[in-house]
Order: structure tokens, then C-alpha cells, then sequence
């Protein structure tokens, strides 16, 4: 192997060894090109597509502790609102269709609303149902 390509995958083996420090960064990860249920299992089946565990995170990171990751939510849903990640992926939608390219972030942030207007404009948009009780619990 050319000394100029042993280089850069020694320095990623040497970081994967480091407890990672601070809030995840999908942004340094995004060399690693892995796919958003590499992590997110449940994205693809699930009506929530949840946070790994840190036991995913070891596959890497051998030395990181137990930790609550992340520290909190970006995309809220209303109580009364029901959204299916694995409904969305059946459909053919691309993650970051909803969630942008978090690969180029830093910290992720809200890219489309959760707010009934944006929603029923993705629907529109891909001819999809716009029937009521499709994504809210009637009679709550």
C-alpha cells in the first residue's frame, strides 16, 4: 500500500479508539459514508426511527461510556400525530428529504416543518393520502 493511503486510514483508526467528546457530529462521521439505518435501525421499520444505543456506537469507539445520546430531540411530534419512518422508507423517501444532509452539519437542526402545513405539502406534492385519520388519532 502507497504510504499516502495508509496515512489517513491509520489517523481514522487512531480517532476510532477515542471516546468521542461533546455532541454527535454527523458532519465527522460522513467519511465513513454509512447509511442512515446503520445506526438508526429502526428508521426503515418502524414508526420511530430512534437513537443508537451505545453499544452501536462501541463498534468504533471501544472506550466510550454509558452516555445518553443525543441529548435531546430535534423533530417533535405532536401527541395526537402519527408518523411511520418505516412508512416513509415503503414510499420511497429519502431521509433527507425531511431531515436535510445532516452528513454536512455540525449539530442537526430542523430542515421541514413538523407542522400539518409542510406535511400536507410532501403529500401533495407525492400524490400521497391526505386522509385524516392516515396521520392523526381521531377522537383524542
Amino acid at each position: 500500500m502507497r504510504l499516502w493511503l495508509a496515512i489517513p486510514l491509520i489517523a481514522l483508526l487512531a480517532l476510532s479508539q477515542q471516546a468521542p467528546t461533546g455532541p454527535f457530529s454527523h458532519k465527522k462521521h460522513a467519511a465513513l459514508r454509512m447509511a442512515c439505518s446503520q445506526c438508526h435501525m429502526n428508521a426503515v421499520k418502524a414508526e420511530r426511527a430512534g437513537f443508537p444505543a451505545v453499544d452501536r456506537c462501541r463498534v468504533c469507539h471501544m472506550g466510550i461510556a454509558e452516555r445518553k445520546i443525543p441529548g435531546e430531540r430535534v423533530y417533535v411530534m405532536r401527541d395526537f400525530v402519527i408518523f411511520s419512518h418505516a412508512r416513509h422508507a415503503e414510499a420511497k423517501l429519502n431521509c433527507a428529504q425531511c431531515h436535510g444532509e445532516v452528513n454536512t452539519m455540525e449539530k442537526v437542526e430542523v430542515v421541514r416543518s413538523t407542522k400539518m402545513a409542510s406535511c400536507m405539502d410532501c403529500h401533495r406534492e407525492h400524490n400521497a393520502t391526505r386522509e385524516c385519520n392516515v396521520c392523526h388519532e381521531l377522537g383524542q
